[in-house]
């Protein structure tokens, strides 16, 4: 088995297309495909699955896929043991989609003032995803959402802060800057989908007091959110900082719900083979850590 087969196969399955991973590695197209093709010979496998557009690992190379990580991860720290003169493996981190919006270029920053020479990959996901991911080898770390007051179970598991939303509603939809939850229960809402810890929370809450949530939208991503919510469609869960960020803002405002107050924690969770990006990683935390603190602290207003 030639290592250069495994990096050719990580890098389709990372790019999502054999003529990215091509531009990737500076190589052809079919110079990529052959050495799939080694592979799969070598391990008598089928890996990808030739007849979607793009070719997509099959269930063996998805198991595979974790497996080949797994080698150039070995491979890399052998490297760096050794000073040999290999190409670097990227710093593969997850970030849960419940801060991803406001954590992924302070993350870069970090780590290119921290290690310039390391390379980062960021992928946003479940929280429950990525610390399967972490365990598997897939992703060296992973910023993750719990339950405010859950331990979580890896031995790495480190606390960074927490992380709270508020309702927000455009000035021109008619609710009281103060209020309680019963009093916007029956107001639609643009929201993440479901496996968000923050809706949970919401639906939880409108549960208990008799009430079903009406979404009207659903999606990832804030700005989308806030473009909708300041359109009048319905209300929101978005961190302040973000609010005080969005181009919309001169259209919206919190509203400070006394009997909801919505809130996540946040941790890093690390791979056991991840021991050679430490301080790497150390930086992105200390960030991540810092970004929640300044939240915890920032003046907020139910007219911001």
């Amino acid at each position: 088995m030639n290592i250069e087969d495994v990096r050719a196969f990580v890098a389709v399955v990372d790019a999502g297309s054999v003529g990215r991973a091509a531009l990737r590695l500076n190589l052809t197209q079919p110079a990529i495909s052959r050495r799939i093709q080694r592979l799969e010979e070598a391990l008598g496998i089928v890996l990808l699955d030739r007849d979607s557009k793009p070719a997509r690992p099959t269930r063996a190379g998805e198991a595979a896929y974790r497996r080949c990580v797994a080698v150039l991860r070995a491979t890399e720290a052998l490297a760096r043991e050794t000073r040999a003169a290999l190409p670097a493996v990227p710093l593969r981190v997850g970030l849960t989609y419940a801060v991803s919006d406001s954590v992924f270029v302070p993350a870069i920053e970090a780590l290119r003032e921290a290690c310039p020479g390391v390379s980062l990959h960021l992928i946003a996901g479940r929280s429950n995803d990525m610390r399967r991911q972490v365990s598997d080898g897939v992703l060296d770390a992973a910023i993750v959402a719990a339950a405010p007051d859950r331990l979580l179970e890896e031995p790495a598991a480190m606390p960074l802060g927490f992380e709270r939303v508020f309702v927000v509603a455009s000035r021109a939809t008619p609710v009281p800057a103060r209020a309680r939850l019963a009093d916007i229960a029956d107001q639609p809402w643009v929201i993440n989908p479901e496996g968000c810890g923050f809706r949970d929370q919401l639906d939880r809450a409108l549960a208990g007091s008799g009430r079903a949530m009406e979404v009207i939208a659903e999606t990832w991503g804030t700005a989308l959110q806030l473009a909708l919510i300041g359109r009048g469609i319905g209300l929101g869960l978005v961190p302040a900082r973000l609010l005080s960020e969005s181009p919309h803002r001169a259209g919206l405002r919190i509203v400070e719900v006394e009997d909801f107050r919505p809130s996540l924690a946040i941790w890093m969770v690390r791979n056991s083979g991840a021991g050679g990006f430490a301080a790497g990683l150390d930086a992105i935390a200390d960030s991540v850590r810092a970004l929640l603190a300044a939240s915890e602290l920032g003046p907020l207003s139910a007219e911001a």
